[in-house]
């Protein structure tokens, strides 16, 4: 793990998905854990399939690039179009998420209020990667797209983000990234570097990436955390790792108004007051 910062102590411190996966603003309760497009179900009819080439040009449309070209070579600067039903989802969770932190703005909190932030499809736009990929996600290419900073920002998030700042709020970013992938994560989000695209977000609080196995800080090694995973010396899950750091960022005397993630895994196991599910339907993480 990196951080941006040292956490200041104050007073309390790829699978594609066959539905377009419904945004949900508020608590995340769901059976068994995961939301809508659940991996469970198994047809018992090919019609009870969406086909998968209909699937992506239904996609393509929904973020407004129906005539986009996918595979190698791609233009990777082929971004959402900004009147797309999918920005406009963005924007109504980011302005949902803007009301609702102003709102809570001057009420009185048990610590430093702060927001939560998943990086890929949460505050930086994949789609272009998604259509370079053909939507099969390879670690290598991905880096590619990663270590150039090569991420537009999600439709509305920035103005919620900078608003928040603007109203007192500490700004956490959280990903899966890995921590080699850090300073690119960054300056693809601030302007800490030039390289590439400067997505145009306050300078965080702080920014954790996701260690390596072998490398998990003490605070993760709980048994509601990550402790078994450490023990055996294999990766943490996703639930585990991101509410484990919420944990501790709330220990570190902060409370964390709100959490965002395009994945339920980004939002699940507590240690927020609110949780708002960014729309995304290309791709599901446990």
């Amino acid at each position: 793990m990196q951080v941006l910062t040292t956490l200041r102590r104050v007073p309390r411190l790829l699978v594609l998905l066959v539905v377009v996966a419904a945004v949900g603003v508020g608590a995340v309760a769901y059976a068994g854990g995961y939301g809508p497009g659940t991996t469970g179900f198994t047809p018992n009819k090919a019609d009870q399939i969406t086909n998968i080439d209909v699937l992506r040009q239904q996609i393509k449309n929904y973020f407004g690039t129906p005539a986009a070209h996918t595979g190698v070579p791609a233009d990777v600067t082929v971004y959402a179009a900004p009147d797309s039903n999918y920005a406009l989802e963005a924007e109504s969770v980011a302005a949902a998420g803007a009301r609702w932190l102003a709102a809570q703005a001057h009420k009185p909190s048990t610590g430093t209020k702060a927001i939560v932030l998943d990086v890929d499809d949460t505050t930086l736009s994949t789609w272009n990667y998604e259509l370079y990929s053909n939507w099969d996600y390879n670690f290598g290419t991905n880096s590619r797209f990663v270590n150039a900073e090569l991420f537009p920002p999600v439709p509305g998030m920035v103005e919620m983000v900078n608003q928040a700042a603007a109203e007192g709020y500490a700004v956490f970013f959280l990903t899966g990234r890995g921590t080699a992938q850090y300073d690119t994560t960054l300056g693809n989000l601030t302007d800490s570097d030039s390289i590439g695209l400067d997505a145009g977000y306050p300078t965080p609080e702080a920014l954790f990436t996701k260690p390596s196995v072998g490398s998990y800080p003490g605070y993760l090694d709980k048994p509601e955390f990550c402790a078994d995973a450490i023990a055996n010396h294999v990766s943490c899950g996703t639930v585990a790792y991101k509410s484990g750091t919420r944990a501790y960022i709330e220990s570190q005397g902060f409370d964390i108004v709100a959490n965002f993630g395009d994945q339920y895994s980004d939002l699940l196991g507590g240690y927020a007051d609110r949780t708002f599910k960014m729309p995304n339907p290309n791709y599901y993480l446990p």
